[in-house]
């Protein structure tokens, strides 16, 4: 076998990491939060809007004093505020594009429908029109309690959605939604820092739970009621904050990781949440703001709270049987990859002995990174197969394509590399038992042969 195609062929990169165990993990610094430098505990920072989001701004605004002003003295107006991580990222210094809008008193359906008319009518000012809506219907079931309404203004998506409260009957813990005030809106987040809002007509910032400009300064991230209750209402905030934590640089409090360890929360993960979502907070975490440490930080998490369920077959039409046999060896399997990557992954790129450059880099396909990091997860199950109907499938296809619901495309290639790393640790280990003596008597027979 050629040395050169060993070295180029993307199946070496994976083919050592398991077996080498010379090099010490080196510690990282966390990514620099600037909001530390500025924050000042009581003091309301100001945010600094671009020209784009004052437009955006200056038009709801508009619309809304209109909308108001045709209520009858009874009922209630309507007081918009932007939230979650637009005021997260702008406090950061971040660029942020995601601009999520909560109405009181007002569905978004509504609004959104309001402001088409508005615009096309009044024109106060602007030229801007809304050509396509986009409703999101709402499902209980897979934890998306509200619809929401997405529209664009601007060149930007917008998104509108009710404020929400919740409620609980004793012998249930699945919650009556029903629109709710921006207090109660705020403390059903996902974390305290995610909980800011910026009031359009104020134009201030709103830390309703009182924690999150503190655990935004300290870089933490604490759910701001009892992490059982905000994990259970949606399961998916567990990976949306593991997500954070290795792309921010964030450190996750440990009530709410020890939350995320209990068996009640994981049995929510994996029978509330549909695998799609689940599979884009996944790729999230492996095409990281921090590159591989960031991507090393998601794993060691995922490893430490115990969710290799995520990573395997996930929705897969498999036997009860197969199953009884398989899945706990599998999720074991799972575990030992997290731990592996942690150990080895970064002291071997440091190394320099293989090169990395292809996957690992920012400038690298994302599903190239996608690819590198489930192959290295994966691999352990190289050439097992599960029969569905009369079809064989690789197990590592089936945990890529209804796992973390990669592309078939992806999946394939994530099957044939696994099943052949045996094959080229071989090779690779033939080509490092290569001696230099043999390779100077090689190269003096070769010079031989041209004289």
């Amino acid at each position: 076998m050629n040395i050169h195609r060993i070295f180029n062929h993307r199946k070496f990169c994976l083919s050592t990491f398991r077996n080498i165990s010379i090099f010490k993990t080196q510690s990282y610094k966390k990514m620099e939060n600037s909001f530390t430098k500025t924050y000042i505990p009581g003091v309301i920072p100001e945010i600094e809007l671009t020209p784009t989001e004052s437009q955006i701004i200056n038009v709801l605004n508009n619309y809304t004093t209109a909308y108001n002003s045709t209520l009858e003295s009874e009922q209630s107006p309507i007081t918009l505020r932007i939230t979650g991580g637009w005021v997260r990222d702008k406090l950061l210094g971040l660029p942020s594009h995601d601009i999520d809008i909560g109405i009181d008193n007002c569905s978004g359906e509504s609004f959104v429908m309001g402001l088409k008319e508005w615009l096309e009518e009044e024109k106060k000012g602007t030229d801007e029109t809304i050509n396509k809506i986009h409703k999101i219907k709402k499902n209980p079931d897979k934890s998306k309690h509200l619809e929401t309404c997405t529209t664009k203004l601007f060149g930007l998506d917008i998104d509108f959605v009710n404020l929400r409260s919740e409620s609980y009957t004793d012998n249930s813990r699945i919650p009556t939604i029903s629109t709710g005030t921006p207090y109660e809106d705020s403390h059903r987040r996902d974390a305290t820092l995610n909980a800011l809002f910026f009031n359009l007509s104020t134009k201030k910032i709103e830390d309703l739970t009182n924690k999150g400009l503190e655990d935004l300064a300290n870089g933490v991230l604490r759910t701001p009621l009892d992490p059982m209750k905000t994990f259970l209402d949606d399961p998916l905030r567990c990976l949306r904050l593991i997500r954070f934590a290795s792309n921010y640089g964030f450190s996750i409090d440990r009530l709410a990781i020890e939350a995320m360890k209990q068996s009640e929360i994981k049995v929510a993960l994996e029978t509330k949440i549909s695998r799609e979502r689940i599979g884009v907070e996944v790729k999230k975490m492996i095409i990281n703001k921090r590159g591989i440490i960031g991507v090393n930080d998601s794993i060691e998490l995922l490893k430490e709270v115990g969710f290799s369920c995520v990573f395997d077959v996930g929705d897969s039409k498999v036997g009860d049987e197969w199953i009884k046999e398989n899945d706990k060896l599998l999720n074991e399997d799972i575990m030992k990859n997290f731990d592996n990557i942690n150990k080895y992954l970064i002291p071997i790129v440091e190394s320099k002995i293989i090169n990395f450059k292809g996957f690992l880099n920012e400038e690298c396909d994302e599903n190239d990174r996608v690819l590198f990091y489930s192959c290295l997860i994966l691999n352990t199950w190289r050439d097992k197969r599960i029969k569905i109907g009369k079809k064989d499938f690789y197990v590592s296809y089936l945990c890529e394509l209804n796992g973390i619901k990669m592309p078939a495309k992806i999946s394939e290639n994530v099957s044939n590399i696994v099943k052949n790393i045996e094959n080229v640790r071989n090779d690779i280990k033939n080509v490092s038992n290569f001696k230099r003596r043999d390779r100077k008597s090689t190269r003096l027979n070769s010079s031989h042969k041209t004289e």
